[in-house]
């Protein structure tokens, strides 16, 4: 090395090891401080009861001393070992002068792992005496603090240069410095003791909370840099960590204080916070169950208060400190959207004195925490409306990326996000370890696939094994899914038969003990029954009639919901009713027709939204319309229409669609309209076509690539209870149409009846959910094995399409007017739009999409492939042009 690049290596010389570094200025943070500050972030996320308690549950046996949490923090302190290497400390200068090329810090310490030299320098090898085995478990769970599992990156021991001194910079000084502050900061972890508890799920636990600590530790806002060694850092990093977990909102021991509601005994109570008159039976029931229930399963039918009941439990659950978070977990973005709202004006009258204390809206795309918006400014910082002080601005730190959404205290969203918790795929034991203090509330129970109720299954396993609290909520819940989340919790398993099944008591609540015992409760329905007028019409098929049908009907005065399976066959009804002359009779987005379904840009669908509830919302608009849509519209939106036109579909969902008509008892109704009827569009030909894929583009039945009601069989015995039943009481009837529908024995009996070609596709049936189910288990993240086993797939992308919609994000680099004439950017596109060659589209083709005026119409690009976006919503360019 020259004298001249000497002189310029020691001006710019990172000494003592830096841990974080200032891109253009110079100034750096040394190792040993940014580590200081993330073992303090760990501590003081600790000091949470909550958090602490589900520590306690995954050590299990072994308990959880404070020996053990010592020890943790000195492991939590040693994250970072691999930035020791020389590589990655010159990489930050202007030109390396001659260093070793960068190697990243976590690539660094799994080949230091396999140098004596170095963990004997860095106190390892003396930590070993803590119980070897565990400490690999623990220090691998240390090293996956940037998501990711590292075992699958490297193997042996790497190149040899990176530990050796270049210039004045030595690795095994800064890692002989590393371990004399690990032993003067964290003195206790070396005291005598047992060893470290050998708990998988408490090493899982540990990587996921570490994770936390590490993204609060690299804040700046709350740890600005010290250049300058400082044996007594630790205690201003402490200072800094107590304060960085408060106002970012992770300290809530305490706040249960402030609550309006002590217990909801009283009906002045659910009138403060819910503007009731008196509260219902399933709320007084849910109210009343005891906290030592970790599971709860509630089945009433739509519009029963089930929303107001998973509150209630928050809230007592809450001061009773046994969790402090929930997360809504809804099935579709439209539903969380309508819940956002309800959720947090509740919240606010639980918390008056908390201002600070925001729902936060979990939907990828959106930027929303109550009622304030923000922007995306640059890649990761977030500029919200209002102008917010900056202790506010600070505790939305939750709402500024997906990844961070089930950190909020309260988080309102897509059942998604919650199941990524539950795979192998980044940042997901920062979601599980955040998930872990909430309680976790899922709607719509029953809506889920088979492969995805594998991975909840999974996910709320591991959620109760650690403390947590979960309330399952349905309207139509079978008796083999029920029996299997019962299961779950208890090991029991209940599987009654046909006439059981039907005579159990419906609406309920099941109540799962720690203790693995499980109790029913009935309680009074206290709603309205309506007496839905049941039709099946054989014109599935035919896009004009359906449309004729309901042109009629609102000509008439109705408000007409019709719900298609497919965005499709939504959008041809919708075409064909344009076409008719009805434009004016139909949903109107900003002076335009429109059609309801998930194919739009995130800011047009808060138009669509906005427009279904109040056309069909309370305070319903005058006169007579037509809301054309897919399953966007079927769950918890809360909308009333006087008739339902429905495809086909399982009675369970079929039951949710009924839902959305004579929602609410004291609607004045126009003529014609003062019964509730259902038109169940049935296929001309029968469901035998549908063996033979012949109904796919309906949305029946199943094909290489999968499909939306696969499952001919519980279709067809769907279709004879509406010829059956003419008459649907709602919702007394709900548990026997449910269970003569769906349960096993009734399957059976119809294979036999139906001869070989059903058996034959109820057998298909069979074994691709067999086949989902299996594909789920390799996927899910079980947390009952070693971590130090762990790989996740190289690429996650194939796992996490399988979870509903979760194709590319698109968010144009500039906003466009869209066909509302409003601006839009950002566009959550489905994954089996790309399933066809090119396939899925890169980063870079996802990066760069546009929205283009072509024509007189929009294109939205991506990579090769081309979509026309208009008034009906999104779909491949090469398709015939609509309305």
């Amino acid at each position: 090395m020259s004298g001249e690049a000497q002189h310029r290596w020691r001006d710019c010389s990172p000494k003592p090891a830096w841990g974080k570094f200032r891109d253009g200025t110079g100034e750096f943070h040394p190792l040993e401080h940014h580590s200081a500050d993330v073992a303090a972030c760990f501590a003081a996320l600790l000091r949470d009861p909550v958090l602490r308690d589900r520590f306690e549950q995954a050590a299990g046996e072994e308990g959880f001393s404070r020996l053990t949490e010592a020890r943790l923090c000195l492991i939590a302190f040693l994250h970072d070992f691999g930035k020791l290497n020389v590589g990655f400390q010159f990489d930050v200068l202007s030109t390396n002068l001659g260093a070793p090329n960068k190697v990243h810090h976590i690539k660094a310490a799994l080949w230091a792992c396999e140098r004596m030299e170095v963990l004997e320098v860095l106190g390892l090898l003396d930590m070993a005496a803590w119980g070897a085995e565990a400490l690999e478990e623990y220090l691998r769970a240390a090293l996956a603090h940037h998501g990711i599992p590292a075992r699958s990156l490297v193997s042996g021991r790497g190149p040899d240069h990176i530990w050796r001194r270049f210039g004045d910079y030595d690795p095994i000084t800064g890692a002989q410095l590393l371990a004399r502050r690990g032993r003067e900061w964290f003195p206790q972890a070396f005291e005598t003791g047992p060893d470290l508890p050998r708990s998988p799920a408490l090493a899982h636990l540990f990587a996921g909370v570490l994770t936390l600590a590490d993204q609060l530790g690299s804040n700046g806002e709350f740890f600005p840099f010290c250049p300058t060694a400082d044996p007594h850092y630790l205690e201003r990093a402490r200072q800094r960590a107590r304060r960085a977990v408060l106002e970012s909102g992770f300290r809530r021991d305490g706040w249960a204080d402030d609550a309006t509601t002590a217990d909801f005994a009283t009906t002045e109570d659910y009138r403060t916070v819910f503007d009731f008159d008196s509260p219902r039976p399933l709320q007084r029931e849910v109210a009343d169950a005891p906290i030592d229930c970790p599971l709860l399963i509630l089945e009433s039918e739509t519009g029963s208060g089930k929303t107001e009941a998973a509150l209630i439990r928050f809230a007592k659950l809450w001061r009773a400190g046994r969790v402090d978070g929930l997360y809504f977990a809804l099935p579709t973005r439209a539903a969380a959207l309508q819940l956002h709202r309800r959720v947090h004006t509740a919240l606010q009258r639980l918390f008056p004195s908390r201002a600070h204390l925001e729902s936060v809206l979990a939907v990828p795309g959106y930027l929303k925490v109550g009622e304030t918006h923000g922007k995306r400014v640059g890649r990761f910082d977030v500029e919200w409306s209002g102008d917010p002080d900056e202790a506010t601005r600070r505790a939305r730190w939750s709402a500024e990326s997906a990844r961070k959404f089930l950190t909020a205290t309260v988080g309102v969203g897509t059942v998604d996000q919650a199941l990524l918790a539950g795979l192998k795929v980044k940042w997901a034991h920062f979601r599980g370890a955040s998930l872990a203090r909430s309680l976790l509330v899922v709607d719509e129970v029953h809506a889920s696939d088979v492969y995805m109720t594998e991975i909840l299954r999974t996910l709320l396993r591991d959620h109760l094994a650690l403390g947590g609290h979960a309330l399952l909520m349905s309207a139509t819940l079978g008796s083999k899914a029920r029996d299997a989340l019962v299961r779950n919790a208890t090991r029991r398993r209940v599987s009654p038969g046909i006439q059981q099944a039907k005579s159990d008591p419906y609406p309920a609540l099941t109540l799962a003990r720690r203790d693995q015992t499980f109790f029913v409760q009935s309680f009074e329905h206290t709603g309205y029954t309506k007496r839905v007028a049941m039709t099946a019409e054989p014109i599935l098929g035919q896009a004009p009639r359906i449309a004729d049908r309901a042109l009629r009907e609102a000509e008439q005065g109705g408000k007409v919901l019709v719900v298609r399976n497919t965005v499709k066959q939504a959008q041809a009804v919708f075409s064909e009713v344009c076409r008719q002359g009805g434009g004016r009779l139909c949903l109107q987005v900003e002076g335009s027709p429109a059609v309801h379904h998930s194919r739009f840009a995130v800011e047009d669908r808060r138009l669509l939204d906005g427009a279904v509830e109040k056309t069909l919302g309370k305070g319903r608009a005058a006169g007579g319309w037509v809301v054309i849509g897919t399953q966007t519209l079927e769950q918890s939106l809360d909308i009333d229409a006087d008739l339902l036109i429905s495809d086909l579909c399982p009675v369970d969902v079929l039951l949710q669609r009924i839902g959305r008509i004579h929602r609410h008892a004291d609607v004045d109704r126009p003529g014609g309209f003062a019964r509730p009827r259902c038109v169940v569009l049935v296929p001309e030909e029968g469901l035998d076509s549908g063996l033979d894929g012949g109904l796919l583009r309906y949305g029946l039945g199943m094909s290489r690539n999968g499909g939306i009601y696969r499952d001919l069989r519980v279709l067809e015995l769907t279709r004879r209870l509406i010829e059956k039943r003419p008459e649907w009481p709602i919702p007394e009837s709900n548990r026997e149409l449910v269970e003569e529908a769906t349960h096993p024995e009734r399957l059976a009996a119809l294979e036999e009846e139906l001869g070989s070609r059903w058996l034959d596709q109820a057998n298909e049936a069979v074994g691709r959910a067999a086949a989902e189910q299996l594909a789920a288990k390799a996927h899910v993240l079980d947390r009952r094995g070693r971590f130090a086993d762990l790989e996740f797939p190289p690429l996650d992308e194939a796992v996490r399409t399988r979870l509903g919609e979760d194709g590319p994000r698109i968010r144009l680099s500039e906003p466009v007017n869209g066909p509302f004439g409003q601006p839009v950017k950002t566009f959550n596109l489905p994954a089996h739009l790309f399933r066809r060659p090119p396939g899925f589209p890169s980063r870079d083709e996802i990066e760069s999409a546009s929205l283009d005026q072509t024509e007189g119409e929009l294109l939205l690009r991506v990579g090769s492939r081309a979509f026309r976006y208009d008034r009906s919503g999104i779909r491949p360019a090469t398709e015939k042009r609509q309305a």
